[in-house]
């Protein structure tokens, strides 16, 4: 899945940096000084590190984005990710992300144009996790909760308008969570009610495209 995934996104940003520059007309979208209202999309994969309860392991998946800037320090980030792992040599979890992100500009440039920008995060999303055995599906527990993550990031600005984004966050579950145990051979899911805080890192590296400049 990570092999695959990776070639995804070197293949996407190959194809939109020959796209830049083997252009020969001039862009029609002018950035202005001041960015908000700056629309663009993207695809992303991400790493989720879990380190709770009996289990150690990681979920490697994919996912898109797109983002709204409302201001020439604060963007908007909406994006949906999915992601699997396997938890020893009998089961498997796969857990699905849908939410948002406010990223913060913390230095004084309100241009595109440097190849570094970092910007600090923090976000909401709902998360869907399923857990279950892999010869014998019924056997899985799934749920329904939501998280906040809270980090950093930073734009490495190929062009003005396109842009390869790196972020690590820490991500914290409000409400029950799923532990599964592998012994012996034998595959158990245990699914705990009640308020939890269970939480992992995530790293993310996208491609992002400006499409627009919506005012």
């Amino acid at each position: 899945m990570l092999r695959k995934t990776l070639l995804l996104l070197m293949l996407s940003v190959s194809i939109l940096a020959s796209a830049q520059i083997n252009q020969s007309k001039p862009e029609t979208l002018k950035l202005k000084n001041h960015h908000g209202g700056l629309f663009s999309l993207g695809m992303r994969t991400t790493i989720s590190t879990f380190n709770h309860g009996s289990w150690q392991g990681t979920s490697v998946g994919a996912g898109g984005q797109f983002r709204l800037q409302i201001h020439d320090r604060i963007n908007t980030e909406w994006f949906a990710d999915y992601m699997t792992s396997s938890i020893g040599k009998t089961g498997n979890r796969q857990d699905a992300h849908i939410g948002w992100s406010v990223m913060f500009y913390p230095l004084k440039d309100k241009t595109f144009t440097k190849f570094m920008k970092p910007y600090l995060v923090m976000g909401h999303c709902f998360d869907y996790t399923k857990v279950a055995e892999n010869i014998n599906p019924q056997n899985s527990k799934d749920r329904w909760s939501a998280a906040i993550q809270l980090g950093a990031g930073n734009h490495f600005n190929i062009t003005e308008r396109f842009d390869l984004t790196l972020i690590a966050q820490y991500m914290f579950h409000l409400g029950g969570h799923i532990e599964a145990h592998e012994s012996e051979g034998v595959f158990q899911v245990h699914e705990h009610e009640g308020l939890s805080l269970e939480g992992h890192l995530l790293f993310t590296l996208g491609i992002n495209y400006k499409i627009a400049d919506l005012w």
